[in-house]
């Protein structure tokens, strides 16, 4: 039981005596509780060592950036090289059909007439047989009939701006025996072979079957010397029309005949036009000076178109 001191004292103004608590009871017990502070204390720099190794494990995080090593799937970004693959099939041509190649050809011998191009025109036609009996070898008589098939060489410039020496193509399916084509330097190349045809002419009726008539040369009705292939009907009218001549019927027939065309790949522009064909003539009762009963004669023909002015 801790002691309590009393003191005495008694001064001359006789007050009673003062009751002071000893500190020898207190000081024991706050060092007591100045050591438990310093646990305390301890207590918390250990929390500060746990922290510290928290904080510091947190990089590892930074070891979960390897997900940006994942933008390595923009790589798959080169699957858009695909798209170039994508564009050649695009830009590649396909292989033209029959009716393709055929549908070009006449565009583009078209395309010169409605445009109104400028170009030149060469046509040789080269006399292979005459079949006249004894006449054939009558100057005057081969002449003629030379002259009826248009035997030699032609050339005619079209002016730019007019349309003159070319017919509007027209070939139909059945007119073409085969057509292919090739495709260089951007210039498509058309190559078709047409089926044989045959015309009649006489005074009662007048027929033409001739896919070479549809094939883009200078054709038509009447008697022209630029006609570049001359059908029954134009020779009927030719020999009947000429003075001191007559015939009573005409038969014709076309064979051999191949059109080449060159075409620009990118505008459809027609280049290069050539048309070759062979036929050949059966005149029956022709007077000419003399009367022959049959005659007749085989040519052949090349018609070449160049220098295309648009």
């Amino acid at each position: 039981i801790p002691s309590i001191l009393v003191s005495s004292r008694i001064n001359n103004d006789k007050k009673e005596p003062e009751t002071v608590p000893a500190t020898e009871c207190t000081t024991e017990p706050v060092t007591e509780e100045t050591t438990g502070e310093m646990t305390t204390s301890e207590s918390t720099t250990g929390k500060q060592n746990n922290v510290k190794p928290n904080t510091t494990a947190k990089p590892i995080t930074t070891k979960k950036q390897t997900t940006t090593k994942k933008v390595t799937t923009t790589k798959k970004v080169t699957t858009t090289k695909k798209v170039t693959t994508t564009k050649k099939t695009t830009t590649a041509p396909k292989k033209l059909t029959t009716a393709q190649i055929i549908n070009n050809y006449n565009a583009a011998v078209n395309k010169v007439i409605s445009s109104k191009a400028g170009y030149s025109k060469t046509r040789s036609t080269k006399l292979n047989k005459l079949d006249a009996g004894a006449l054939s070898n009558m100057g005057v008589v081969k002449d003629a009939v030379s002259g009826f098939l248009g035997v030699g060489d032609k050339t005619y410039t079209n002016a730019k701006g007019k349309s003159e020496f070319m017919s509007t193509a027209g070939l139909k399916a059945a007119d073409v025996k085969s057509a292919s084509y090739t495709l260089s330097g951007g210039k498509y190349t058309y190559t078709l072979v047409l089926n044989n045809g045959s015309s009649y002419a006489d005074s009662a009726s007048k027929k033409n079957n001739s896919p070479v008539d549809r094939s883009g040369i200078l054709v038509g009705t009447g008697d022209k010397s630029a006609f570049d292939h001359k059908c029954a009907a134009n020779l009927y009218t030719a020999i009947n029309n000429t003075d001191g001549a007559s015939v009573k019927s005409v038969r014709e027939s076309s064979s051999n005949v191949k059109c080449v065309a060159v075409v620009n790949a990118s505008n459809g522009r027609l280049e290069r036009l050539t048309v070759s064909f062979d036929f050949a003539v059966t005149l029956t009762n022709t007077k000419y000076v003399v009367t022959i009963k049959n005659a007749g004669g085989s040519a052949s023909t090349s018609v070449k178109y160049s220098g295309f002015k648009f």
